[in-house]
């Protein structure tokens, strides 16, 4: 109702350009100091403290079951957390579900991306495509047919669990009339495929 009261839009909120980022930092929650012969330092913000809002931003929160939570509260929820408060939220849902299937469950709603690995942005942007996708009759998520994914070592640093459930949602592409073409050393990926190359020395 505070945000209703003040004419807050879904904009304001925004830290890429809405009126309730943080000024000092332009939403970031750090500030990036260039180090002449060394790696660059970031720093938290020093007016926002790190949670990215002006404090009258702050002052708008969301009751889901028996939390309340501001902005800068909801940006530090992982995926899965998300996931658990929001089950009621369909739209939302429709945006996180996708990332859990990938093994994106752990990571957090504010994460910059500048800070993914090369294989969390892989299945970031495959996330990012399973949420556009339609469903079907049967409740599945449809492609569209002739897409050619291809990845680059996306199983990365995970659990051997995370690899499985990305397993299942690349074969679900496949078996949609898609390609999909893996760069990877797992052996729990290469044994699932369907055409290999090895590739030298002695390949």
């Amino acid at each position: 109702t505070v945000a209703v009261e003040r004419g807050y839009t879904a904009g304001f909120f925004s830290f890429n350009s809405g009126d309730g980022r943080c000024p000092m930092c332009g939403g970031n929650g750090f500030e990036h100091v260039e180090m002449q012969f060394l790696s660059d330092v970031y720093l938290r913000c020093g007016e926002c403290a790190g949670t990215r809002y002006r404090p009258e931003a702050l002052e708008v929160t969301i009751q889901r079951k028996d939390q309340v939570l501001n902005m800068a509260q909801v940006l530090e929820l992982t995926v899965d957390q998300a996931i658990h408060l929001f089950e009621k939220d369909t739209a939302l849902l429709k945006t996180l579900k996708p990332l859990a299937l990938v093994g994106l469950g752990y990571m957090r709603l504010g994460q910059p991306v500048p800070t993914l690995s090369g294989g969390e942005a892989q299945r970031l942007k495959l996330a990012g495509f399973l949420a556009e996708m339609k469903p079907s009759a049967s409740g599945q998520a449809l492609a569209r047919k002739g897409n050619l994914f291809v990845f680059d070592e996306p199983t990365t640093g995970l659990h051997f669990h995370d690899i499985a459930l990305l397993l299942k949602v690349i074969h679900r592409l496949r078996d949609q009339g898609n390609t999909v073409v893996i760069i990877e050393h797992n052996l729990d990926v290469i044994k699932t495929a369907d055409w290999l190359i090895d590739l030298g020395p002695e390949g």
